[in-house]
């Protein structure tokens, strides 16, 4: 039995040996807890920092919205008390419009038509799996979150300050990603520029180009007019008529005046009387031709005065209404510029030369300090649980 005993030894002796390692192993996890749940946690997280994590670069830019006319008013002592702010200028709007732009699909599709692929920058060669984008072809909302992660949009209401922060694994790529964005926007701010231009423009544009029409038509119909009566002026030919009647009459008046003088003196069948009778009908065959000529024909000067006034009533107006509609496009462009809003650079995109993650000395710091507390905490609820049961 002996010899048959002999064989088995050794193998035995490796499985108790084996046994009584993971035994020992257990046994000093339960006689030590902290060293497993503090201490084992902490080196691989150190190890990871320090040995594994990719380092990432940041890259950052600031940037103003203004215009000539964006200052909002101020908020009162009593409005601040009570939480009432002033109301946002078209600056500042269009600043936090902007930030939600810039962290949005839009802008991940505008950069990829800049020729800037986000997945090929986030999944360089050499990158660790925990910090880079897994998937070659993430879905729409993975890219965004991961886009979201690293790239940070934070607008200050207080100096109307927009900065911006982006993270990447080079820093040629934070730089390049930064000077895009920054594009973005002020491709966004010309944008809404150019409607506020046309909105503004629009209708003022609009109504200045029907008054002008309506000018036109007019000038055409009272050219018209005055090509067919072959009289530039009806007004005015009145008004030489009239005098000339006036002049007509006074001489008539003071003929017949001397005729009068002539008879009392004079034979009726004088020669001087007759040549005075003669002139006095003359004179009163011109003025009674002159008064049909002003208004007993069917072409008087009367007939046609009442068209001509009309037509010239309607292209004072036209053209006051005119002057009107020019007046408040130029009011409206004048607005439009006042309004205009402009992205003013107060820090160009840097290109970084330390990396900005990981900080492998304060993240593991942290989390060694978060373990021991939570370790305590742990401790002291295990600890009241036994006093309590026994």
């Amino acid at each position: 039995m002996t010899m048959s005993l002999t064989p088995d030894a050794p193998e035995r002796t490796i499985e108790d040996r084996g046994a009584d390692r993971s035994v020992s192993l257990l046994d000093r996890a339960r006689r030590h807890p902290f060293i497993l749940t503090v201490l084992v946690p902490t080196v691989i997280v150190a190890l990871y920092l320090f040995l594994i994590a990719s380092p990432q670069y940041r890259s950052e830019a600031q940037f103003v919205v203004r215009g000539l006319d964006t200052q909002s008013a101020p908020t009162g002592g009593v409005g601040q008390l009570l939480g009432i702010s002033a109301s946002l200028s078209p600056g500042q709007q269009e600043a936090q419009s902007i930030r939600e732009y810039l962290r949005s699909h839009d802008a991940i599709r505008a950069l990829r038509g800049d020729g800037i692929d986000l997945v090929a920058l986030y999944r360089k060669p050499g990158t660790d799996m925990l910090s880079r984008l897994w998937s070659t072809a993430p879905r729409a909302e993975t890219l965004l979150d991961f886009y979201r992660d690293h790239v940070d949009v934070i607008y200050d209401p207080d100096d109307n300050i927009t900065r911006l922060s982006v993270r990447a694994f080079a820093p040629i790529d934070a730089q390049r990603i930064t000077r895009a964005l920054l594009r973005l926007g002020e491709e966004r701010v010309n944008a809404y520029n150019a409607r506020l231009f046309d909105a503004s423009l629009r209708l003022a544009s609009a109504e200045a180009g029907r008054a002008e029409e309506g000018l036109a038509s007019i000038q055409r119909e009272l050219g018209g007019f005055r090509e067919r009566e072959r009289d530039i002026d009806p007004a005015a030919t009145g008004a030489g008529g009239t005098r000339q009647i006036e002049e007509q009459q006074a001489r008539l008046d003071r003929l017949a005046a001397m005729l009068a003088d002539m008879r009392s003196k004079l034979r009726g069948d004088s020669p001087q009387v007759r040549a005075m009778e003669t002139q006095v009908a003359t004179a009163a065959a011109s003025l009674t031709a002159a008064r049909a000529r002003q208004t007993g024909q069917p072409q008087a000067v009367s007939g046609r005065l009442g068209e001509y006034e009309e037509l010239r009533l309607q292209q004072d107006f036209a053209a006051k209404r005119y002057e009107a509609a020019r007046a408040r496009l130029e009011e409206a462009r004048t607005r439009a510029a006042d309004e205009r809003l402009y992205i003013v650079a107060v820090v160009e995109p840097n290109l970084p030369e330390k990396p900005a993650l990981p900080k492998p000395f304060r993240t593991t710091l942290l989390v060694f300090v978060g373990l021991c507390v939570a370790y305590g905490i742990g401790w002291m609820l295990i600890a009241g649980v036994r006093e309590h049961q026994s």
